[in-house]
């Protein structure tokens, strides 16, 4: 029992919105159809209470005018067949049929012509009002229970009129016992209840059927929700986007859509992660094979000349430094490419840091005797101002002009040009060894590093650092080579002219 009792609970929490959903058209079905039929047998009542009532007046009509008549034309014996007539309707109305004689009026109902006497003494108020608005010449009727009886009573008294003196001589009083009538209500109160009930029984199975339409949907998205928790992205099928569940599909559908990409981004970063942590190891590896090789050889006394031990000395050194700026790259890659770190923004002059750059450019560039030419598209007056981080654009157009030196030959030149369209464009241009087509598309990738020998010292994230530092200033890099003729770097920066919002 026990069993059937947690099956059944666990149903119902399984299915509790369809439980809701039940529970509540089931109770607005059923306070609905009660309080239908309970409206509806009030209605009966009163109009089976009128329309008896109303059967009753006009038997009361009829007999009044026949009593009148007999009265009138002193035909007792015809009375007394018609008094036959009454004691039948009496028996099969259930009716008491009482004509009375108005003692006050000048000319009353002769007793020859009543059936009834009747003190005011003994009847009830309640008939002693419609007896008395009958002798006023109205037509009165009441309900009331009777002590007597025992029960309820309908009193409807109809006034008999005298046929010359239209003066009323008496009163015809119908009293029927309303419980003995209420055979017809309780059959009509009957066939409403089950009327109501059978209504109810028929709609709560439609309730059902209801149910379970409006949550189908409901379980499809249920449905595919456990799948997207089960790692499903496949998609979800909509059938009505226009509707209010086809849009929560939809939005589900775009909410998986972005998981799966957020799947591939993390996957495809976890490579990434997996691919930098290798290449690291890999560049670390050298230097650190390297540096071991030189402190054992010192270690263990194989080299004791003094300028040989300098010379390792030296190299070791140089090893270190390497290291120190694969680190020191490594640390600016990983800021620039965190999507919290924020790049604090200024005006500066572009002109003004090529003139640092081109200063610094020419120090390195003495060893090869490299010219570098500064050709200017604007006028002389313009700044060509831009909005961003001066360190930083210096440390960009620093590594794209230490490559140039790098990759120029001999005696080479390097040209610089500054221009200006609906943006401020730059263009950093060599005449060396240039970049194949087939390493192109790879050179802003970390640790990308060409194997001629001009590179044999790089870290291979100058020009990744390079990218970052651009995009974060609004900007892309734009690379055009030829092998053998040089390759062209160029930059687009909007042009800063709202320089009152920055003093």
């Amino acid at each position: 029992m026990k069993k059937i009792f947690k099956k059944l609970i666990g149903k119902i929490r399984e299915n509790d919105i369809s439980l809701r959903i039940y529970l509540s058209f089931a109770f607005i079905l059923v306070f609905t159809s009660i309080l239908t039929g309970a409206i509806f047998i009030k209605i009966y009542e009163k109009n089976y209470i009128r329309s008896y009532t109303s059967l009753l007046t006009k038997q009361g009509k009829t007999i009044a005018r026949r009593v009148a008549r007999f009265d009138d034309r002193k035909r007792e014996n015809e009375f007394q067949k018609y008094s036959v007539y009454i004691d039948e309707l009496e028996r099969a109305e259930k009716t008491d049929i009482w004509i009375v004689s108005n003692k006050n009026a000048k000319e009353p109902l002769s007793d020859d012509y009543t059936n009834s006497e009747i003190s005011k003494d003994v009847i009830t108020n309640k008939m002693n009002y419609v007896l008395d608005c009958a002798y006023d010449g109205k037509i009165a009727s009441n309900t009331a229970y009777d002590k007597v009886y025992g029960m309820v009573i309908l009193y409807v008294a109809v006034p008999i009129k005298n046929i010359r003196s239209k003066e009323v001589s008496g009163a015809v009083m119908m009293v029927s016992m309303v419980d003995r009538q209420t055979m017809g209500i309780n059959e009509g109160k009957s066939i409403i209840s089950i009327s109501v009930l059978l209504s109810a029984f028929i709609s709560l199975i439609v309730v059902i059927l209801l149910s379970r339409y409006l949550t189908k949907p409901l379980e499809k998205i249920g449905k595919d929700i456990g799948n997207i928790a089960l790692g499903d992205y496949s998609g979800i099928d909509v059938k009505h986007p226009e509707s209010q569940i086809g849009r929560l599909e939809t939005n589900l559908d775009n909410l998986t859509k972005k998981l799966e990409s957020a799947r591939v981004e993390r996957k495809n970063q976890e490579q990434l992660r997996m691919d930098f942590f290798a290449n690291v190891s890999h560049e670390l590896r050298t230097p650190i094979t390297v540096m071991r090789g030189y402190a054992e050889t010192l270690n263990d006394g194989i080299v004791s000349e003094e300028n040989m031990v300098k010379d390792i000395y030296q190299k070791m050194l140089t090893e270190c430094r390497g290291m120190e700026r694969l680190v020191g790259d490594l640390f600016i890659l990983s800021k620039m490419q965190n999507p919290d770190f924020r790049i604090e923004k200024e005006p500066v002059s572009i002109r003004q840091i090529f003139g640092d750059v081109i200063r610094s450019a020419k120090e390195i560039g003495k060893e090869k005797n490299i010219k570098i030419t500064l050709n200017l598209m604007v006028d002389e007056e313009n700044p060509c101002m831009i909005l961003g981080d001066y360190e930083r654009l210096r440390q960009m157009l620093m590594i794209i002009i230490d490559n140039a030196v790098k990759f120029s030959s001999q005696d080479g030149e390097i040209i610089v040009c500054i221009g200006k369209d609906d943006r401020i464009n730059v263009s950093i241009e060599d005449f060396g060894v240039g970049i194949s087509k087939e390493a192109l598309p790879y050179i802003f990738e970390k640790f990308y590093k060409s194997k001629l020998k001009q590179n044999q010292k790089g870290t291979g994230l100058g020009l990744m650092i390079a990218k970052q530092i651009a995009m974060r200033h609004g900007s892309d890099i734009k690379v055009q080579s030829e092998p053998g003729k040089g390759t062209k770097f160029s930059f687009s920066f909007e042009e800063c002219t709202a320089m009152d919002d920055y003093e």
